[in-house]
């Protein structure tokens, strides 16, 4: 069908949100038909600059708040959170000590504020980013894998995974996993944070 709406004669306009691949396959069937006008929503790897000025137990409130709200799968996450190199131990332990206190369970319980990932093969897809993470030098602060305990043993459940020690090429920091995984990265001066956080193919967020 949508190839059907991209080429209908009828429709003016296009509005689609999901993953660039599929964005680029309708901008150029509508592209190819008619013309049509089309308004794009695709993928994200937003930075997160916590200055050196920064309240840092507010900031690990935002941080979590901005990866691990919907398990990770809002493609505004605020997934690089750069942080002053100066502060960068007493940040990680503000966000470990949040993060222990997910609770991660069936998304209709009222206790829980974790749910699962969409669909397996996608929990599959998350589990193998952090394994290029391990992979690629970066530290597991916190999670690093799926979650067995229990009935969550039987869904598509990953653990809240805190990467320190992150550099910029790292996969997890290039590329949208679209997953409850936070990448870490220090800085020095405001000059360099800017420069990085600009070092993205995606431009959903700033």
């Amino acid at each position: 069908i949508g190839q059907w709406l991209t080429e209908h004669p009828v429709i003016e306009k296009i509005s689609f949100t999901g993953g660039v691949e599929t964005g680029k396959k309708v901008m150029a069937s509508a592209a190819g038909s008619t013309l049509k006008e089309v308004t794009m929503e695709l993928g994200g790897k937003s930075p997160l600059i916590i200055c050196e000025d920064a309240d840092l137990n507010r900031a690990a409130d935002i941080a979590v708040m901005a990866n691990f709200f919907s398990s990770g799968q809002v493609c505004t996450n605020g997934t690089r959170v750069f942080v002053p190199k100066s502060r960068l131990a007493d940040f990680e332990k503000a966000v470990v000590e949040r993060v222990q206190r997910i609770r991660i369970g069936d998304p209709m319980a009222e206790d829980t504020n974790f749910g699962p990932l969409t669909n397996f093969p996608h929990m599959e897809k998350v589990l193998s980013f952090i394994e290029s993470g391990k992979q690629q030098g970066a530290k597991v602060l916190i999670g690093g894998g799926r979650a067995t305990e229990g009935e969550l043993a039987n869904g598509a459940y990953v653990l809240p995974t805190v990467f320190s020690d992150c550099t910029d090429q790292m996969a997890i920091v290039q590329e949208e996993i679209f997953g409850p995984v936070m990448s870490i990265l220090s800085y020095e001066t405001e000059e360099e944070v800017i420069q990085r956080a600009n070092d993205t193919t995606f431009g959903l967020a700033a």
